[in-house]
């Protein structure tokens, strides 16, 4: 039965006593799990590969503005003027759709994401916890 529980605890990350480190040099257990972080961690990406894409999303957003005002200055002139007043309320319709309706339901699915991923998170880690506490109930001489 022992050997079933040492095999049982040996199995949360293949290490016998998880505690065994920081009971012995706290300080260093915790330096060792910052540098064991950090090597998982993605490595930060390059200025110039961040300056490069902020100058071509401002690029493409300058050049769709210029883009816009050129086909609305190009077909606009043309307009008879009674069709004038229905572009501008198909543009403020368009504009009152696109920011209100889409922008919401954009912001309610992240926050619906970010609540999923939150629970998920937590129960990670009541389990990881419930594990680590099985554990130590194992090793406790009588038990």
């Amino acid at each position: 039965v022992d050997g079933i529980a040492r095999a049982a605890a040996g199995a949360i990350d293949g290490v016998d006593d998880l505690l065994r480190g920081f009971r012995q040099d706290p300080v260093r257990e915790v330096a060792l799990a910052r540098q064991r972080h950090d090597e998982k961690a993605p490595k930060p990406v390059a200025d110039y590969i961040v300056s490069i894409s902020w100058g071509l999303v401002t690029g493409f957003a300058v050049f769709n503005l210029l883009a816009a005002v050129a086909i609305i200055t190009f077909y606009g002139t043309y307009l008879p003027p009674e069709a004038v007043y229905p572009t501008y309320a198909a543009t403020i319709v368009g504009m009152v759709v696109n920011m209100g309706l889409f922008e919401s339901i954009k912001c309610v699915v992240i926050a619906a994401w970010a609540l999923v991923d939150d629970g998920t998170s937590a129960r990670r880690m009541t389990n990881r916890g419930r594990a680590i506490r099985m554990m130590l109930k194992r090793q406790r001489p009588g038990a």
